[in-house]
């Protein structure tokens, strides 16, 4: 199994790429990229926006150090925090109805929403390795945290555990169907679930259980998302606003795995392997930028179907014969100031084409 790092600018324009093992945590792999992006960019800042995959104490302290007043050339981050797996402290501030605000906005359907949040300046106290490789060394971070509540997001993680919780009491009606890799997500759920082992089966005569008390406390806090930053300054539309650019990562691995089909790899050296993400890079930067110049107006995948559709069929001696025509193509002759409108042209045309340089 392979796994692909993508770090992408604020507009979404892919700067570097890093394959690493699957059986390695995406958790390391942040600081090594960073600090070679940096050196080949001559980059003197960066401010990482991940999810909270990244969200580590090591990743932390790497970019942005104690972050207190006085601190000065860190980098930044934004992440998103996980509030189930935060500390007391953190949950308890989180359902304290207390200094949320109530901000109505215009979302991208025109609508008017109610943005429900709240956000502190706060001392977080982090554990960091010593070097014997445990985590006893103890360092205080200064961060912003900010949360806000969604209905939509609630119903969403209800929708979600229902699906969940309907195949954990299958589970438990029927243990004899699932083993340790089907159970998967629903065994969470269940009270003394244990698996055999060598074949993964669970054995007969456990008494099975839904955890009634881990499903009330999940339930408490639905629709709640939170997101920390060490950039002090920004305000909570701003956090969120940032935050909100992940969505083009996702996006570009979804072009990068059904448009390039960059999955499966068939193939076995590590030199191949790195080759074979290499072009699957070079072809999203390439839609990338097309994208950012014409204002981000279509998304990728038109923009390539566009390219593709844009072909000639032969006719007769020099001349070929091109019967494909959209919007996307005439925006891009008029950004390239490029003439693609003929439908018949001649080889030295088509030449002239490709040779065209700005």
């Amino acid at each position: 199994m392979v796994q692909m790092g993508l770090l992408m600018d604020s507009n979404g324009i892919p700067m570097a790429f890093n394959t690493f093992s699957g059986g390695e945590s995406e958790k390391t792999s942040l600081i090594p990229i960073i600090r070679r992006v940096k050196k080949d960019y001559g980059i003197e800042r960066i401010i990482t926006v991940a999810d909270r995959g990244l969200n580590t104490s090591d990743n932390t302290a790497f970019l942005a150090g104690t972050n207190d007043d006085h601190s000065q050339g860190h980098d930044g981050y934004v992440y998103g925090q996980s509030i189930l797996s935060a500390d007391k402290e953190f949950k308890a501030w989180v359902l304290k109805q207390d200094g949320y605000l109530h901000d109505k906005e215009i979302d991208k359907n025109g609508e008017v929403v109610v943005f429900t949040h709240k956000s502190r300046v706060y001392a977080k106290t982090i554990q960091l390795e010593n070097s014997q490789g445990k985590r006893r060394l103890k360092m205080n971070i200064y961060q912003k945290q900010m949360v806000y509540y969604s209905q939509k997001y609630a119903e969403k993680q209800k929708k979600e555990r229902e699906l969940v919780l309907a195949k954990a009491k299958d589970l438990i009606a029927n243990p004899g169907k699932y083993t340790r890799a089907t159970s998967f997500g629903a065994a969470g759920y269940i009270n003394n679930i244990k698996f055999v082992k060598e074949t993964g089966e669970i054995p007969d005569g456990i008494d099975l259980s839904l955890n009634l008390k881990k499903i009330a406390e999940e339930e408490k806090y639905d629709g709640y998302y939170s997101i920390v930053t060490s950039e002090k300054h920004l305000s909570d539309i701003e956090i969120r606003n940032i935050y909100k650019g992940l969505w083009e990562i996702e996006e570009s691995f979804k072009v990068i795995k059904s448009e390039f089909k960059a999955r499966p790899v068939y193939l076995k050296l590590e030199n191949h392997i790195n080759a074979h993400f290499l072009i699957c890079f070079v072809s999203l930067l390439i839609l990338r930028v097309l994208e950012y110049k014409l204002n981000k107006k279509y998304p990728v995948s038109q923009i390539r179907e566009s390219l593709i559709r844009y072909s000639c069929s032969h006719l007769d001696q020099n001349y070929y014969l091109f019967d494909y025509r959209d919007e996307i193509l005439q925006l891009m002759e008029s950004i390239f100031d490029m003439d693609l409108g003929n439908k018949i042209m001649s080889t030295s045309e088509i030449k002239k084409i490709l040779q065209y340089q700005k």
